[in-house]
């Protein structure tokens, strides 16, 4: 795995959940806040915890901002302060920059500026819990984009004991096998990329992705 240099910007719930998975993972995460019991709580949990307000220019690019691959706004709480650190990132990171919105206000508004990487948490909890309760075959989705998603579901049953190329799912729902993750001796097993000859078992897992509407038309034959 590439190790990365990350930094995550505002942590409530959810970023304090962003920094301490991805230092699980093995990348150098600095986590910023301007509240100092919460970098006090965090400082165990990431490589680097720094107390300041992420509209100071001159703190917050002295942060190295420019030598990170990726920078997470984590907090849409103060939408002034949002588009003000926005803005500073724009000029002076190098790496990604991922904003959190809340409203459809303001992804207009920060696609507006330019930032081309959006994400509402709440929305996507909210429509995987959805999904998961209007499908019973689901286990997991992630929307990719406006267009693709990607998809955890529970093999049909018409499928088992059957090859992949015999499912016709590429040619039937324009979709692809990423995976197949498989409960082996108790324990969950990925089986890489699958080919046409791999066999489906009784309780498979296929991750798929494709569009929105070639998921749902396989959730609804299937789900």
């Amino acid at each position: 795995m590439l190790r990365k240099k990350i930094c995550v910007i505002g942590i409530g719930d959810f970023g304090r959940a962003v920094v301490s998975r991805l230092y699980e993972e093995g990348h150098e995460v600095t986590a910023i806040d301007k509240d100092l019991d919460t970098i006090e709580e965090i400082k165990d949990e990431c490589t680097h915890a720094v107390c300041l307000d992420s509209t100071d220019e001159k703190a917050l690019v002295a942060q190295s901002i420019d030598e990170m691959d990726v920078v997470i706004l984590a907090s849409a709480e103060s939408f002034e302060t949002l588009v003000v650190t926005t803005d500073i990132l724009k000029r002076h990171c190098r790496g990604d920059i991922i904003v959190r919105y809340r409203t459809g206000m303001q992804r207009k508004v920060l696609t507006m500026i330019g930032v081309k990487n959006l994400f509402n948490p709440e929305k996507a909890a909210a429509e995987n819990m959805a999904e998961q309760l209007s499908h019973q075959s689901i286990r997991r989705s992630m929307i990719l984009s406006d267009e693709y998603k990607l998809v955890e579901a529970v093999a049909p049953r018409v499928y088992e004991a059957q090859p992949l190329l015999r499912t016709n799912i590429k040619k039937e729902y324009n979709l692809n096998i990423v995976t197949i993750k498989r409960q082996e001796k108790g324990k969950e097993t990925i089986l890489g990329i699958p080919d046409g000859d791999t066999i489906i078992h009784e309780g498979d897992i296929l991750v798929l992705f494709g569009t929105l509407d070639d998921i749902e038309k396989f959730l609804n034959d299937h789900g």
